[in-house]
């Protein structure tokens, strides 16, 4: 008897593949116009993503700090498939990912090489889209070859650890609120990459990219679950 399909069977993979698909279809058909939209299109889902975070944070009457940027974050690891370091708390909270699920994704299906137009967009969109008044630099990228991706989050200070750990205290009795599981956040991306490359490439090329990307999604993990995508992905991304 066939196991049924379930919201749980998606995780970083499924992002992870199918933002490569995309990209490496976008980038046969399209050449580097393509890529150039598909960098596009992770900034417009990252601001989204943060702008989602910031309604729920506002409905909820707290500030769009980054402490509360760090409690309505959206995404959650619960399989461990990335570890982060903490380099310091003052008076620049410091951070390092050390193991990316996403980087280790792409490099199993043989992906790499569109991972930076994925690394390049997200984190500092995603907080922008939360708010563009904080601000984070990064001096290092996985995905460039460097031992870690360093964020310095520098609208961001904890007195120790304990304060830190209040923080993600708040945000553990909260976490069913404000994140968004892997299919979700698979539909979003779809959403995204196919919009925008229907409006920069028009109907009949873009159309080809997503097809070509979805079908060989679903040579690799399932139809039932790519049509659950593109289900998933009717929906709008601008509501909380």
């Amino acid at each position: 008897m066939k196991n049924e399909i379930n919201r749980k069977d998606f995780y970083i993979v499924d992002h992870a593949v199918l933002f490569g698909l995309i990209a490496k279809h976008a980038d046969k058909v399209l050449g580097k116009e393509g890529l150039d939209t598909c960098a596009k299109a992770v900034v417009i889902m990252a601001r989204e993503r943060g702008l989602r975070s910031a309604m729920r944070c506002v409905n909820n009457g707290d500030a769009l700090d980054m402490h509360s940027y760090l409690c309505y974050a959206e995404l959650l690891d619960t399989q461990g498939w990335n570890e982060v370091e903490i380099g310091t708390y003052a008076p620049v909270y410091q951070t390092g990912t050390v193991r990316c699920g996403w980087l280790d994704t792409w490099k199993k299906y043989g992906l790499e090489a569109y991972s930076w137009l994925y690394c390049e967009g997200i984190d500092k969109n995603i907080l922008y889209g939360f708010n563009p008044e904080l601000r984070l630099e990064m001096d290092r990228y996985l995905a460039k070859g460097d031992q870690c991706c360093g964020f310095h989050w520098l609208d961001c200070r904890f007195s120790d650890m304990a304060e830190l750990d209040s923080v993600m205290e708040k945000r553990a009795g909260m976490l069913s609120q404000v994140t968004k599981d892997f299919l979700y956040h698979s539909g979003h991306l779809l959403s995204t990459l196919r919009r925008t490359l229907y409006l920069e490439h028009g109907l009949e090329r873009g159309k080809a990219v997503i097809e070509n990307a979805l079908k060989e999604y679903a040579s690799l993990f399932s139809q039932e679950k790519a049509d659950m995508i593109c289900q998933e992905a009717e929906q709008d991304f601008l509501t909380v």
